[in-house]
């Protein structure tokens, strides 16, 4: 269906999890990512894009216009789709059941349940009291019937498809790759390896200040430091050349030994992630440590040690997936006037724009970057993870590419939340009041450096920070480990840290039989 320009239909999942690709298929709503096209023959299709009859939108279009039930919209024309076909007493009656094939990652759902049942809470403008007025989004219309366009929405001529052959060992050396059958894959246009690519360390987070990480990444590299790191590109006519491409690249390698768990990282012998030294930012490679912060106010020991009651106790985040509908993806070209587009979905283009020219020794007005309608992103789409081997591929070959993240890939090779280790100590007096606090932060890294040092900054702030305390004292270390990288995330390291503070405090208050509002 997209093949044939019904943009609507969203890829979201691959395998009939989120809905995004919801159509109908003689009136009845299916996951067309599920159903082979020859299932489909000599039967009435309908996609989002046929569901208004001309300039007329259906009554469910117009119901979520008028309450806004979207936000992102990736999601929203599978939605429509199912929420169209439903009876009024299953709106009624069971209508989560009913809608329980389609995701939003957005919402929260309550304002698609207000679409579905016909709330509407779009307000109209009026000269002189536009403040506080709750009007449509612009692009509403757009994304009701589906002619909002994303990253993927666009059919370029002479498209090539990206693919990577990702490590399947969590530390291991590369000794030789052998890419001479992968080449011979009918459809194939190159064939990428660490030989191959500008050998320029940088960082994959987006950050104004490149200053405030490491840069201890390689576009590929020759080293794999965690299952799913990227080592060979593959670029051909089709995903599916391009896949067959990937399986015929033979990797020889030197399994080398791994560190899993933070703590365990920090220990002297432990294997060490990075043992080169080239950026000065990695402040104890020795012992896997990117960075530490210690900071101490007032005297915490002595006020322990006078401290009616002591509260000690040690909480663990994991590892979460922003599992935005829309995965990571990117198209490339070289224009007619010799200038490289990257058209992305990122939450900052001009950056990333930076860190392009950065790596291909480019000048800034040589470069493009540019963004449709983002389908979601919650930090994740703060990191440079397809762009910069899109843009090699097109400079290369002199064709458009294109890489689209698949769900799996999205869990495997792009980045998560900063699962942390945190330990609590608080001092208080009998009626509650804090004489001191204590923290020690252990953050997970993983096998890079990206955001790691400046979600552990803000894992030390706000969650201490508003209390009044005397004596407060933080020791916090960002780990490398040979997992997947962490990134960014809402919250951005202080949700961890404010989950651990709050939960502690809660215990003191019950300790205390007190009502944890009251001790705040």
């Amino acid at each position: 269906l997209r093949d044939l320009g019904c943009f609507g239909v969203k890829k979201g999942c691959d395998q009939g999890d989120c809905g995004a690709c919801t159509v109908w298929v003689e009136g009845k709503p299916v996951h067309s990512c599920l159903m082979p096209a020859v299932r489909a023959e000599n039967k009435h299709v309908t996609t989002i894009e046929g569901l208004a009859s001309g300039e007329t939108l259906h009554p469910m279009q117009q119901q979520f216009l008028h309450a806004q039930g979207f936000q992102c919209g990736f999601c929203t024309a599978g939605m429509i789709m199912t929420a169209a076909s439903l009876s009024e007493d299953d709106i009624q009656n069971d209508l989560a059941r009913h809608l329980k094939g389609n995701l939003c990652r957005c919402t929260g759902y309550h304002a698609i349940e207000d679409a579905i049942h016909g709330v509407a809470t779009v307000e109209q403008d009026a000269p002189g009291h536009s403040v506080g007025t709750g009007v449509g989004a612009p692009a509403g219309p757009l994304v009701v019937t589906g002619h909002a366009r994303y990253t993927m929405d666009t059919a370029m001529e002479g498209m090539l498809h990206l693919k990577v052959v990702r490590s399947p060992h969590a530390h291991a050396k590369v000794l030789s790759i052998d890419t001479s059958k992968a080449k011979t894959v009918p459809g194939v246009r190159g064939v990428y390896t660490w030989e191959d690519v500008p050998r320029r360390l940088y960082t994959t987070s987006i950050h104004e200040d490149f200053r405030v990480d490491p840069n201890d990444t390689y576009m590929l590299d020759n080293v794999a430091r965690f299952v799913g790191q990227r080592m060979v590109a593959v670029v051909a006519d089709t995903d599916a050349a391009a896949e067959e491409a990937c399986r015929q690249v033979v990797i020889e390698w030197e399994e080398l030994p791994a560190v899993f768990d933070a703590e365990e990282a920090m220990q002297a012998g432990a294997p060490a992630v990075h043992s080169r030294g080239e950026d000065a930012f990695i402040r104890k490679p020795e012992r896997n440590i990117l960075l530490d912060v210690h900071g101490t106010i007032g005297d915490v020991d002595a006020a322990f040690a006078t401290a009616d009651v002591i509260q000690e106790a040690t909480y663990t985040t994991h590892r979460g997936q922003h599992a935005h509908l829309e995965t990571h993806g990117s198209i490339g070209w070289v224009d007619e006037h010799g200038r490289l587009n990257i058209r992305t979905s990122s939450q900052s283009p001009f950056i990333c724009r930076d860190k392009l020219a950065y790596l291909f020794g480019l000048g800034l007005p040589d470069v493009r970057v540019f963004c449709e309608r983002m389908g979601g992103g919650f930090g994740g789409k703060q990191e440079v993870l397809t762009e910069d081997l899109v843009a090699l591929a097109a400079m290369d070959t002199g064709r458009p590419v294109q890489w689209e993240f698949t769900r799996e890939e999205q869990f495997i090779g792009s980045t998560y939340r900063h699962p942390m280790k945190i330990t609590v100590k608080l001092g208080a007096t009998k009626e509650g009041v804090l004489t001191a606090m204590q923290l020690r932060i252990v953050s997970n890294t993983g096998a890079y450096g990206n955001h790691g040092g400046e979600t552990l900054y803000h894992a030390c702030s706000e969650c201490i920070g508003l209390y009044r305390c005397e004596n407060k004292k933080i020791d916090a270390y960002a780990v490398y480990t040979n997992t997947v990288p962490s990134g960014a995330f809402r919250g951005y390291g202080l949700a961890q840290t404010a989950f651990a503070v709050e939960s502690a405090l809660d215990e003191r208050a019950h300790a205390l039989a007190m009502d944890p509002i009251e001790l705040r």
